[in-house]
């Protein structure tokens, strides 16, 4: 039942998402990020691979910003997606999530403020038993500066980090 319901609020969204994006490429107006203190809601899916290693994957919507959750989602859906066929969406590892194991607890939290872009959000990811926490993702084309949410390669970025933080932490897990 939760996954309906789930199902039946980002719908809406999603439908609107390919309408948002003809516009985008007609010339209009960049939509309007959030700010920081703009009161946002969390959506968290839980995945497992193979192997039983765990991951998060979060992301924020605004419920004053239709026109740039439809983007957040878009971004959130293509992590998800992009994650495949590795990972699987697994509801179970949220009762799990806190036990202690060897396997690898890995955490990707997009659209976040903490990520220390200049302007907007970034993303964060962190992987349990590497010795490394939460690390801001950084740019791919200037590794000195945070990988923006609306950089055209973001994705590509946060996918680079996350192998590298999973790798470190499955070899740390499996000792």
């Amino acid at each position: 039942m939760p996954r309906l319901l789930a199902l039946l609020l980002v719908l809406p969204l999603l439908f609107g998402t390919s309408e948002l994006l003809a516009q985008s490429k007609k010339g209009a107006p960049a939509v309007k990020a959030p700010g920081p203190r703009d009161p946002s809601i969390n959506v968290t899916v839980f995945m497992r691979d193979k192997g039983k290693n765990e991951l998060l994957v979060a992301t924020r919507i605004w419920p004053d910003h239709p026109e740039y959750n439809a983007l957040a989602l878009e971004r959130f859906f293509a992590t998800m997606k992009a994650l495949g066929p590795g990972y699987k969406q697994d509801d179970e590892v949220a009762y799990t999530w806190a036990n202690k194991g060897k396997v690898a607890k890995c955490s990707i939290y997009l659209e976040s403020a903490d990520a220390g872009t200049k302007t907007g959000t970034g993303a964060v990811v962190g992987c349990e038993a590497n010795g490394v926490s939460n690390t801001a993702v950084p740019s791919g084309k200037d590794s000195r500066r945070e990988s923006s949410s609306q950089d055209a390669k973001h994705l590509d970025d946060v996918m680079e980090l996350f192998k590298k933080q999973e790798e470190r932490a499955k070899a740390s897990a499996a000792k």
